[in-house]
């Protein structure tokens, strides 16, 4: 339901990814318990207290612990994690599937966006409008999002009320009634989202650039489909992939906050209950980069280039270097891009660039929107600013500078449990050792200045990126453009 990471490439949301979105407990020391009832983070109300055949309080089973973290694999297949977080008052949960638009059917992009919204629609006990009171009752928030490689729906509560919450997630995911009615109405406000991305020229180019960097494969289509295949899916097609994707093996249930994990444990067996085993899902389709050139004329007061590169996956031990790399590249006002094409110049006023990673793929991506005149000097200081970083490196001062942005955002996030249980989410979905914030920091702390060099060097000349251009101008830059579709 949430248009970040949804649809298009590198809209604000994806152009802000940071690397390393990755985080690991590590075994071996007790649970540190939950306060009692009244104190500061409750013990998780409505969630029961399992026991075991005597009576007494049971433990997870073959639960891997550590201080603050539990990760099991529940009868029925499912895998939960979880996060105590002491001193809050809410909680935090995400179902995560390991299914997003890579697995749309070739003449179906967009299903799994789809069949995101259409789940909100009602399951055959209540429909949508009692499934969102029944929401707002909790006071709580719920949402959902697909990316490239999962679906996530998600929800934060007061951490009281996390077993309802609990319970609603899976009255939403388990058994969605998916029925024509329903889908006819909501393939409208889809085709609005669609028409919305359209409109925005900053969205049209990152798409663009998608095709003109990955092609054919689902990670060079758009994530949320276009207007024809979305008008082409049915109910049946929904079914079909719900029953093929949203099963317990491979799934991952992600609970951050302040909460009892046992009691979590026994809440989650009985809530996802119904949730299908599942078989295991086959091979991905492997991505081949390429370096095509798109363009597409549009009458906009603005023009818009995005120069994209293969970059590391999420499983490569330069992710932390490549990030970091983008960082200095084009992550802050200290920035090489927002200083030599902004502050120096006065070209543009949106420059930047990110890094975006796949379980076996990755994207560093540079962007800029300019008036037409400027984006020509604009794009040539571009390339000239990437071409440097491989040449001279990065100065210690530099590096530093960036790091520690780098290690603020890392610990700033750990304030909020949401962002904790997308970060034990992601990492446990995609397969993943769970690593810990600092753990992450460790990683960080450990890339040198000739690790971002030598993370520069691979991305190649920038002249041989993908390319992708939005505007009215003549397109800029050494490269030869084809029209877009």
């Amino acid at each position: 339901m949430a248009a970040a990471g949804t649809a298009g490439r590198g809209g604000p949301a994806a152009r802000a990814r940071c690397s390393g979105d990755a985080d690991a407990h590590l075994p071996g020391a007790r649970i540190a318990r939950a306060p009692p009832d009244g104190e500061a983070g409750g013990r998780g109300r409505g969630l029961p207290v399992p026991r075991g055949a005597d009576g007494k309080r049971a433990r997870p089973p073959r639960a891997v612990r550590s201080l603050v973290t539990v990760d099991v694999a529940l009868p029925h297949g499912l895998r939960l994690v979880v996060e105590r977080v002491a001193h809050v008052r809410t909680a935090s949960a995400g179902l995560w599937f390991p299914a997003g638009s890579r697995e749309d059917p070739p003449e179906g992009a967009g299903t799994a966006h789809l069949l995101e919204h259409l789940v909100f629609k009602g399951s055959g006990a209540q429909g949508a409008r009692a499934l969102a009171e029944a929401m707002d009752a909790l006071g709580g928030q719920f949402n959902a999002f697909t990316g490239r490689e999962q679906t996530c729906f998600h929800c934060r509560t007061l951490a009281g009320r996390l077993g309802d919450g609990l319970r609603l997630l899976a009255e939403l995911v388990v058994a969605p009634r998916l029925d024509e009615g329903d889908l006819a109405r909501e393939r409208g406000v889809v085709l609005d989202e669609l028409a919305m991305i359209a409109d925005d020229p900053a969205e049209t180019a990152d798409e663009l650039l998608g095709e003109a960097l990955w092609g054919d494969h689902p990670l060079g289509r758009p994530q949320a489909g276009t207007v024809q295949s979305v008008r082409a899916v049915r109910a049946a097609d929904l079914a079909a992939f719900h029953g093929r994707h949203y099963v317990a093996r491979g799934a991952v249930l992600a609970v951050a906050g302040a909460v009892d994990p046992d009691r979590v444990v026994a809440g989650a067996e009985a809530a996802f209950s119904g949730l299908r085993p599942g078989a295991a899902a086959g091979p991905r389709a492997p991505a081949v980069p390429r370096a095509a050139v798109r363009r597409r004329h549009r009458r906009t007061a603005q023009a818009h280039l995005v120069l994209g590169a293969p970059a590391p996956s999420q499983a490569d031990e330069d992710r932390w270097a490549a990030g970091l790399l983008a960082s200095v590249l084009g992550g802050s006002p200290s920035s090489r891009l927002f200083q030599a094409v902004r502050e120096e110049r006065g070209l543009c006023y949106d420059v930047g660039a990110s890094y975006a990673e796949w379980s076996d793929a990755g994207e560093f991506v540079a962007f800029l929107s300019s008036a037409p005149r400027s984006i020509g000097a604009a794009a040539q200081v571009t390339v000239e600013e990437i071409r440097r970083l491989a040449a001279d490196g990065v100065p210690a001062a530099e590096l530093e500078r960036h790091r520690a942005q780098a290690l603020a955002g890392l610990w700033m996030a750990q304030e909020g449990t949401e962002a904790r249980m997308m970060r034990l989410g992601r990492q446990a979905v995609s397969g993943l050792p769970l690593l810990r914030p600092a753990d992450m920091a460790s990683a960080l702390r450990g890339v040198t200045a000739r690790d971002l060099r030598t993370s520069a060097e691979r991305l190649g000349d920038p002249a041989c990126w993908a390319a992708a251009f939005v505007g009215p101008a003549a397109a800029p830059g050494p490269w030869t453009w084809e029209e877009g579709a």
